[in-house]
């Protein structure tokens, strides 16, 4: 098969990020809009603080009454509270919508994680990930509210000074113009070369969060090998180049503010010269001379601040278009345009010429090969075969956890590709070989699939799946905490928690797939005699490395290197003679062996 379940993201660049972003800033209008009218008269009073100070400057150089200059005065100190409290809410304001963003782009990460498929986790490593919904998250909030505020505020800010700058003295205004042309060339640049760094830094902490990652979920391994002295050298070279992408970024950083904090200097420099030229030679007043260097003394600041926001915004645009080279993964598997209105389902399941391949990359060898197979619902199937032989793999099809192509495999008669998303996976119930278990209450996992069952239900369960006396010897019973993945458990105790979860549920099928390896033959040979009455009337496919866990099946199909080989009752494929004989043969003797030694063991 040359599946189509590559999950590769849609081209994702700059614009494409900024698109999405701007996608998010529209669902908040008014946050904005309010955001945009305060921010208005904030500036309108930072203009007119300047012009108010050289007003009371002007009144007591010109020798006004006191009572109309303490009437000046007191204008000053109102807009002054005034736009202290325009400013306080303005920053409240977009500061409250960069959170509301970052926590709609938490939740949509989140949702848009769990449609994906298998595949995809697959290709993308959990650090990574991590880092993108942590690090990258925090970077586009400081974006969308310091960087926003500034990148707005202040050029508003510049406009409104310049022009109440040229309204005071002209020609003084044309010349503290001057360098800010070399400056927005300068910053340009520099802001190039901050988004890049930021971009070599972000996939350098998700490196190091990946190992570290790694490197504590496998800790048992390390230690087990003794390779704390290899992964450590390891995370060092990892943490160095880390290091280095960071120094590169500090460098890019620490030149924006170099330069902004040479130009107010500057401008004042100007000022002083020209300003008191003008003054001696009468073509200015001395209140507006005060008026003129307050203007440069409050642009002093976010012209200083301007490097530190380039800085930030260039980081937040880079992590931006991380999360959106994410979110354009467009899931291979989802529901279909010309899905079938499928309520229910009964179980039974086709498999016509069913090949697969995984990623569906050309060339590599199918894991599975031409398979065609018919199971009535409410029947068993038992599918054993040796390591690799697909096993595991035509289970995970049935659910649709991997992409197959269309008319290859049917439930109901019906595509697979055809029928929605949820009815189908809520009509089947799967334990994976791998049981993961959340780090919760035993009984919060068994519970997992239904949040809402009764205490009686989850002991049912429990005890239906052979975990009843496990639970006694816990040492809070069902409410145990069973830690991260389940750590506290053993491998038996994991795998019959994951069936008992399973057995919560009420599917039409249901998927066992090599769900009692890890238990002992007395444990097995118990829950298979809960299990036969679980199966009576649902359609049941037993993967199994055992032949003893489905010699009870209706039809039982041996793969070899991704093909059926033989199929047939437990009884058919003894008397065929062929693999499936030989591994019950092997099975066998290996039964009666450990069987020896174990009573020899106990008569010594």
């Amino acid at each position: 098969m040359t599946a189509a379940a590559l999950d590769l993201p849609a081209p994702s660049g700059a614009r494409s990020a900024l698109r999405r972003l701007g996608r998010y800033i529209a669902r908040h209008p008014v946050y904005y809009g309010v955001w945009l009218v305060a921010l208005l008269l904030y500036v309108a009073g930072f203009v007119a603080l300047p012009l108010l100070v050289a007003s009371a400057i002007g009144a007591v150089l010109d020798g006004l009454p006191e009572a109309e200059v303490a009437r000046r005065v007191l204008w000053l100190a109102g807009v002054t509270l005034l736009t202290a409290a325009v400013r306080y809410y303005s920053r409240t304001l977009v500061f409250n919508a960069a959170r509301q963003i970052e926590y709609e782009l938490r939740n949509d990460i989140y949702s848009h994680l769990q449609r994906l498929p298998q595949s995809f986790y697959f290709r993308w490593r959990t650090g990574d990930l991590m880092s993108r919904c942590v690090n990258d998250i925090n970077s586009v909030r400081l974006l969308m509210g310091v960087g926003l505020m500034n990148m707005v505020q202040t050029p508003v800010l510049y406009v409104a000074v310049i022009v109440a700058m040229l309204a005071l003295n002209p020609r003084l205004t044309l010349w503290v113009l001057i360098p800010y042309p070399l400056f927005i060339l300068i910053a340009r640049l520099l802001g190039r070369s901050i988004h890049h760094w930021s971009l070599l830094s972000m996939e350098g902490l998700a490196n190091a969060s990946n190992m570290l990652q790694e490197t504590i979920s496998g800790i048992a391994v390390v230690k087990a090998y003794a390779m704390e002295r290899v992964t450590a050298a390891r995370f060092e070279d990892v943490n160095q180049e880390l290091y280095r992408r960071e120094l590169g970024l500090v460098r890019a950083n620490a030149a924006m503010p170099a330069v902004t904090s040479i130009l107010p200097a500057f401008a004042m420099c100007i000022i002083l010269w020209i300003g008191g030229e003008d003054i001696m030679a009468g073509r200015m007043r001395s209140e507006d001379f005060f008026a003129f260097a307050m203007y440069v003394f409050q642009l002093t600041f976010p012209t200083f601040l301007m490097g530190w926001v380039v800085a930030l915004v260039q980081r937040g645009a880079a992590s931006m278009q991380r999360i959106d080279e994410l979110l354009s993964v467009v899931p291979s598997i989802a529901d279909r345009p010309d899905a079938e209105p499928v309520s229910a389902i009964r179980g039974e399941i086709e498999l016509r010429g069913l090949s697969f391949a995984f990623g569906g990359e050309s060339g590599r060898e199918a894991a599975l090969r031409s398979i065609d197979l018919h199971v009535p619902a409410g029947s068993t199937l038992g599918v054993v075969g040796s390591v690799g032989s697909g096993k595991s793999t035509l289970a995970s099809l049935i659910p649709r956890l991997f992409e197959v192509e269309d008319g290859q495999l049917f439930v109901d008669g019906v595509d697979v590709n055809r029928i929605p998303l949820r009815t189908l996976r809520r009509h089947i119930a799967m334990v994976p070989q791998e049981s993961f278990l959340f780090s919760a209450t035993l009984a919060e996992n068994i519970a997992f699939g239904r949040p809402d069952a009764l205490r009686s239900e989850i002991e049912q369960a429990a005890r239906r799946a052979q975990l009843v006396q496990d639970v006694e010897d816990l040492p809070d019973g069902l409410d145990t905490i069973v830690g991260e993945r389940g750590v506290m458990l053993s491998g038996g105790q994991r795998q019959r928690t994951a069936l008992a979860r399973a057995l919560m549920l009420d599917p039409a099928i249901l998927i066992l797939d090599d769900t009692l390896s890890a238990v002992d033959a007395e444990t097995e040979t118990a829950i298979q005699r809960e299990l036969d009455r679980v199966f009576a009337g649902r359609t049941v496919v037993i993967v199994s490395s055992r032949v003893s866990a489905v010699r009870g099946a209706d039809q039982i199909v041996v793969l070899g290197e991704g093909r059926i080989v033989e199929r047939g009752t437990h009884a058919q494929l003894l008397a065929m003679g062929g693999l499936y004989a030989r591994l019950a043969r092997e099975q066998a003797e290996q039964a009666v062996y450990e069987a020896g030694v174990g009573g020899g063991g106990g008569a010594a």
